[in-house]
């Protein structure tokens, strides 16, 4: 493993000792040349991943990607990649999106700091398949080409059709010159859907995944943790660890 990209919440981070845990193991994979790279792939925006970092055990991150996958700087919360926000933004208007999404009876914006210019997010409570489907028709008929992702029944995310966590993860792949091979990744809910199923990368769902991801996960190769958050992902990555390199 060169690179683990993982999400926080639920996964690496759930108010428990376990973080701590987490933190103690990792320090324990770093090599003297800095391997392998930690980035944090979150939902979170990039000011609020940095507070909760230097409030917790989290350990200091080689890069961070926020914003499910809209944004991607270095760990001290620098540098960005702007390569990678300059790509985003063919086919996107975030005044548009706000217009269309705006019009709908159901969602609720989310608080200021869940937006940036790649990122739209709502608060939708149970919406079902068929009213995602016409918010998606009414983006694409104003030439829009959005991802709409829903996660935990609630959070609703409107990105740029080239944006996600998995798209973000591989410029960041890219960047480093590492193969997919040497990658691994984990997550708990279903905006790391993408991420996780990113061909040849190996995936840890954590024992408290959330029922959409595992079934998005479904004929994949993934390792489905017995141990919920934190705890799983260390259960993950020793797993991968004990496995034959050829595997």
């Amino acid at each position: 493993m060169l690179l683990f990209s993982t999400d926080i919440d639920g996964t690496v981070y759930d108010n428990t000792d376990s973080t701590a845990r987490f933190a103690e193991y990792w320090s324990t994979l770093r090599n003297d040349h800095g391997y392998p790279k930690l980035a944090y792939n979150t939902g979170r925006s990039l000011d609020d991943t940095l507070a909760l970092i230097a409030r917790t055990a989290l350990p200091t991150p080689d890069f961070i990607i926020s914003g499910v996958g809209t944004s991607i700087v270095h760990g001290d919360g620098n540098r960005p990649l702007s390569d990678y926000s300059n790509s985003l933004r063919d086919e996107w208007d975030f005044d548009t999106v706000f217009e269309i999404i705006n019009a709908i009876d159901g969602p609720r914006p989310q608080p200021r700091e869940c937006q940036n210019p790649y990122k739209s997010s709502w608060f939708w409570e149970n919406a079902s398949p068929a009213q995602l489907d016409h918010l998606h028709h009414a983006l694409t008929s104003r030439g829009i080409s959005a991802q709409v992702i829903y996660s935990s029944n609630r959070d609703l995310d409107l990105l740029p059709i080239a944006a996600n966590k998995a798209n973000a993860l591989l410029h960041l792949t890219y960047h480093l010159d590492l193969p997919r091979s040497k990658i691994v990744v984990a997550g708990d809910s279903g905006n790391d859907a993408a991420m996780l199923s990113l061909e040849g990368a190996k995936s840890i769902a954590v024992a408290n995944a959330e029922p959409a991801l595992i079934e998005a996960l479904q004929g994949t190769a993934f390792f489905h943790a017995t141990k919920p958050c934190a705890d799983g992902v260390i259960e993950g990555l020793q797993h991968f660890a004990n496995q034959h390199p050829s595997a």
